[in-house]
């Protein structure tokens, strides 16, 4: 199937954009959370398929994200399994090649334990994985920094890639960088640091909850470990639920983002 962007995407004004004003996140939420809800929460069908897509190493789910990144409003069926492995899997090899410059600072950071369990004696082989295990601050200062970078760049570069299926775009940094800037750095930011709180604290909540329910059914009852087993199992089952609601929300919040300056490109 081939997608179409519909024509009537619904911008922020454009005041929101290249003029520095601050963006209404409200708005931004309130359209984020309608079209979860009308799109997923009020269509049990097409929920269960993001359930299902999710079992599929959340290939097609990534796939989903990307037709969502492409602008369809309201939200797309889920459908053409074919073409949501592919753009899924096109989108999970964005991500692992941004990803590169962590694999290998963490490579070296830890390299050494591998190379010490390799060359050292049995009889001097823990005292050296040990100190293969201490830390290296400059690096983990380094690792943190490239980390926010990539967290910084994916999301524009993600959408752009979609809305171009081009991984030139994709990876076309200094463009991306002017795209944040014609949004606006502080907005842009904020927009970021908003939509991991709003995803990051429900999660939060839920996985405490379960921990300290299941530590105070423990201490009263002195139940037995499998029963804490069955708690683990229940939170990974409430997550595995919520998680269509999540990535939906995310994909749209972040188009909007992306789309209060698209009329200026």
């Amino acid at each position: 199937m081939t997608v179409q962007v519909n024509e009537k995407i619904q911008h922020l004004p454009k005041r929101q954009g290249i003029s520095g004003e601050q963006m209404d996140f409200g708005l931004i939420l309130d359209d984020a959370l309608a079209y979860t809800r009308q799109g997923v929460f009020e269509n049990t069908e097409k929920w269960l398929k993001l359930i299902i897509a999710i079992l599929c190493l959340g290939i097609p789910l990534n796939g989903y994200v990307m037709r969502i990144y492409r602008g369809l409003h309201p939200a797309p069926e889920v459908d053409q399994w074919g073409s949501l492995f592919v753009d899924g899997l096109k989108l999970i090899l964005l991500g692992l090649v941004y990803a590169i410059p962590v694999f290998i600072l963490y490579a070296i950071m830890y390299g050494g334990i591998f190379l010490a369990a390799m060359s050292e004696s049995p009889a001097h082989l823990d005292a050296a994985m040990k100190s293969g295990w201490a830390p290296n601050i400059g690096l983990m200062v380094l690792i943190f920094i490239v980390e926010i970078g990539i967290g910084l760049i994916m999301p524009v570069a993600s959408i752009r890639f979609a809305r171009t299926n081009s991984f030139s775009e994709g990876f076309n940094v200094g463009a991306i960088f002017g795209y944040i800037g014609k949004i606006g750095w502080i907005n842009y930011i904020i927009a970021l640091v908003l939509i991991a709180l709003v995803i990051a604290i429900p999660i939060c909540i839920l996985v405490l909850g379960f921990i300290l329910l299941g530590g105070i059914i423990m201490f009263i009852f002195k139940v037995k470990y499998v029963v804490i087993l069955g708690f683990i199992l229940a939170m990974i089952l409430i997550i595995l639920v919520l998680a269509p609601l999540f990535a939906v929300f995310q994909a749209r919040y972040m188009t909007r983002v992306y789309d209060s300056v698209a009329q200026e490109v």
